[in-house]
């Protein structure tokens, strides 16, 4: 069966749907300034032609499957706070995409795949928690398996794949621009080279190797808690490192923190559309991979999982619950302070 675009699709045909035979694709990113050389669209991008060309392939190969494409989301949180970028809430997006998830399962859908093109540690978890919920409330097999695979680009898990895809080894220059850090640097870059080259500004060649001030204090905490976590020390060193940037990236923006305005993390000119297009091509196939092992029941939804899945500081409502646990626990103490002077 062909891939269907959600929006064309009549009631009389959404009825006919089979749950086990039936997978929604939908993206959701938002626009984020990235560098001084590439369009405000990068995530968004990305994210969609990780659901457009998954559901494509993914129809193609499974004919007795219905595949519906759903509109883009143009939601993000966790986004560079300059002008140009739209950056909403943690919750919107969280709320958004379960809503969408519940839908999907109404309709009928079995399956749901979310894709997504921003590395912002709130957002990827806001995207990750819905899909889970959304499996365990609504009954619909939910996940999104973009930032497992953009992580293994940008970590050197998925370099043999992309060097398979080259027809050759990477360059050291491309290998270090892909593995010290990533927005708007080397990955990027190349996706857009290859993507839309007419909005690429040329200036990318002269861009080398940049990354904001790391915030301190977070990254002397990640050290200090990383060792009590055992065999998980080293995500939990990770996701510290990404913070500290983070918060020193957000400070740097709004503050001035570290001096100008860091607009961009990585080298772009270790960019090329050679290199892009080989990125591309394993980003859709690693997307594949789980849709693939998803649907044939030899992967559950909750275990698509990547580094923004398990740190419960970047999960949606983590900070009112701490906020409500505190004041209750400021209650009782109140409380037990009160009676002993009674």
């Amino acid at each position: 069966m062909p891939l269907l675009q959600a929006q064309e699709m009549t009631y009389t045909r959404v009825q006919e749907l089979r749950r086990d035979r039936s997978i929604g694709f939908l993206s959701a990113s938002a626009l984020e300034v990235h560098g001084p050389h590439l369009p405000l669209g990068m995530d968004m991008f990305a994210a969609r032609w990780m659901a457009e060309e998954s559901a494509r392939r993914f129809a193609e190969g499974y004919p007795d499957w219905t595949v519906v494409l759903y509109p883009h989301i143009p939601l993000g949180t966790d986004e560079l706070p300059l002008p140009g970028s739209v950056d909403g809430t943690q919750q919107t997006v969280y709320r958004a995409l379960l809503a969408h998830g519940a839908s999907l399962a109404g309709a009928g859908f079995g399956y749901a795949v979310v894709t997504n093109g921003h590395g912002g540690p709130r957002h990827a978890a806001a995207v990750e928690a819905a899909c889970r919920d959304a499996s365990r409330r609504y009954g619909i097999k939910m996940f999104s398996p973009s930032i497992a695979v953009l992580y293994g680009i940008v970590n050197g898990g998925r370099h043999e794949q992309i060097e398979s895809h080259l027809g050759r080894a990477l360059t050291e220059k491309e290998r270090q621009g892909l593995l010290h850090g990533e927005h708007a640097g080397t990955m990027e870059t190349s996706f857009a080279l290859a993507e839309r080259p007419k909005q690429v500004e040329e200036t990318y060649q002269e861009l080398n190797q940049m990354g904001p001030p790391s915030f301190a204090p977070v990254a002397v905490l990640g050290k200090v808690v990383a060792p009590l976590f055992g065999d998980g020390s080293r995500r939990i060193q990770e996701v510290s490192d990404s913070l500290a940037g983070g918060v020193g990236w957000l400070l740097n923006a709004r503050y001035g923190f570290g001096g100008e305005p860091v607009t961009y993390q990585g080298d772009p000119s270790a960019a090329s559309a050679e290199l892009g297009h080989a990125i591309r091509e394993t980003m859709v196939q690693g997307c594949l991979e789980y849709v693939e092992k998803v649907t044939a029941g030899e992967l559950a939804a909750e275990e698509v999982r990547s580094i923004a899945s398990d740190p419960a500081i970047i999960q949606p409502g983590f900070w009112q619950r701490l906020g409500l646990l505190s004041a209750v626990a400021l209650g009782a103490a109140s409380l037990v302070w009160a009676l002993r002077r009674g």
